[in-house]
């Protein structure tokens, strides 16, 4: 598995916290922040495809009603 190197700034106490918990729960820092990525990437993409799925069906109906010749009524015959 290739890996990359990633570097970022992260709040001093948050690390702490973050390094205690994953030491509590016998896990490294690293395997947990590339679940917590795995995890978001996954969910993200879900969303998007979902997203992807309501826009076309909207544009669709959207499509569908601009296709169609408006009807109007004459409000003579209505009386």
């Amino acid at each position: 598995m290739n890996t990359t190197l990633m570097n970022f700034n992260v709040p001093t106490q948050v690390k702490n916290d973050f390094q205690t918990v994953c030491r509590l729960n016998c896990t490294s820092m690293t395997s947990e922040l590339v679940r917590f990525i795995n995890t978001f990437v996954l969910d993200e993409s879900k969303r998007m495809k979902s997203y992807k799925i309501e826009s076309k069906k909207i544009n669709e109906l959207k499509r569908n009603k601009l296709d169609r010749p408006i009807r109007h009524k004459n409000w003579e015959k209505s009386y």
